[in-house]
């Protein structure tokens, strides 16, 4: 947390999934110069099925085609299938992990530091297996209501969904406070969920709320978190 030496505040975004809609997030981010961790799937694409939020259609990316487009965010991992990694065992956990990471290492250039849970479940083995492969955080979906910096970073808890009903007053709360300690505000969803939900302008408000103050650091998850 090396941000820490010049600021107390920082904000970080995480999306999950590698579906089309993060190319319209991704414009919104950088037309803020905000920072996000895309959290994506080595093993699915375009010819992988797509499936239905809200009734309109959700479609991944071919990966492959969009390198640039997510340039200047963190690329983490997602698992290679997005397989339930607490279902399906430890050692076919391994594998799903092992090869979405050397899989997102070849396309992106860099391997990735943290990862997303798939459907947000893992158990004590899990952890264990990500702290034996080098992983160094991972985000649950266990919404904390705060901004605290915490220590048990392969169960990293969001402050919030975008959808939650207490955004903006959790991002007026976070831009007025004062503090001697180091605050995060950290924001998870899918991209997919605007469209769904027909909010883009939810995000667009957070991101006109929150950028350009020049007592908060903008960063990555792994920038914010290491």
């Amino acid at each position: 947390m090396n941000w820490t030496k010049t600021y107390k505040k920082a904000i970080t975004f995480s999306y999950d999934d590698g579906v089309t809609p993060d190319l319209r997030l991704i414009e919104i981010f950088n037309k803020y110069n905000l920072k996000c961790t895309f959290n994506l799937n080595y093993g699915l694409g375009p010819t992988s099925g797509g499936w239905e939020y809200k009734g309109k259609p959700v479609n991944r990316l071919d990966l492959r085609e969009h390198i640039r487009s997510y340039a200047g965010h963190e690329i983490a991992a997602h698992a290679l299938t997005h397989q339930n990694l607490v279902e399906i065992g430890v050692e076919a956990a391994r594998k799903e992990m092992v090869e979405d990471a050397e899989g997102l290492t070849k396309l992106f250039g860099k391997r990735p530091v943290g990862m997303a849970y798939p459907y947000g479940t893992f158990d004590d083995p899990t952890v264990e297996l990500l702290r034996e492969l080098g992983f160094q955080y991972a985000r649950t979906v266990w919404d904390s209501g705060n901004f605290d910096v915490q220590t048990d970073l392969l169960r990293f808890r969001p402050t919030c969904h975008h959808d939650d009903e207490r955004l903006f007053e959790l991002a007026e709360e976070f831009l007025a406070m004062e503090t001697e300690e180091p605050k995060i505000f950290y924001i998870w969803g899918h991209s997919y969920e605007f469209e769904g939900n027909e909010n883009w302008d939810r995000i667009e408000k957070l991101c006109r709320m929150v950028a350009g103050r020049d007592d908060i650091f903008y960063g990555t998850n792994a920038e914010v978190l290491l």
